[in-house]
């Protein structure tokens, strides 16, 4: 189901369908930029407040997907940026194993691919990170550009250098 922005539906319904159609690629942001369950819950109302907040605006956007995902970057970069400024301390891979004990794979292997996964996309730079987790959740180059706010050329250079940098943390466990 596609939304349209034509807004014959009332900003706050339109939010809400927005948010349900979207809100596994946001709890997948959640997850890989924030470890701790109580910090990542806070961040998820933070970012509920915020688009709350813009969702005239998102309805009228031309490419709402982007515009929401834009409010969760934004919301997310500041985050971090508040985490860094009071250090908070990273949690050790017994914590992050049992957060992803519910990971809907059925398979141990993957499992085991998606924590890994899930560790290398955490130490990858912050404009890198961003960009291929959104790239991760379909999010195609304009979509991206409109999120980050960069040229669809500026987008897949990003692109590259994460994939390069995901493939060297992999390997090499950086």
């Amino acid at each position: 189901m596609t939304l349209s922005n034509s807004g014959l539906v009332p900003p706050e319904q339109f939010l809400l369908q927005l948010w349900q159609q979207n809100q596994g690629a946001i709890s997948r942001t959640l997850m890989a930029c924030e470890a701790d369950p109580a910090a990542r819950q806070d961040l998820k109302q933070d970012i509920y407040l915020a688009l709350h907040q813009s969702a005239e605006r998102i309805q009228a956007a031309e490419i709402p997907r982007a515009y929401l995902f834009r409010i969760v970057h934004n919301v997310t970069v500041d985050h971090i940026a508040k985490a860094k400024r009071q250090q908070w301390q990273v949690l050790d891979e017994d914590i992050q194993h049992l957060l992803l004990q519910d990971c809907p794979s059925k398979e141990v292997g993957e499992q085991q691919q998606s924590q890994q996964l899930l560790q290398a996309v955490r130490k990858l730079s912050p404009a890198n990170r961003q960009a291929i987790l959104l790239a991760m959740e379909d999010l195609d180059a304009l979509e991206i550009a409109e999120v980050l706010q960069l040229s669809q050329g500026a987008v897949r250079v990003r692109l590259n250098r994460a994939k390069t940098e995901l493939m060297e943390i992999m390997h090499h466990g950086r």
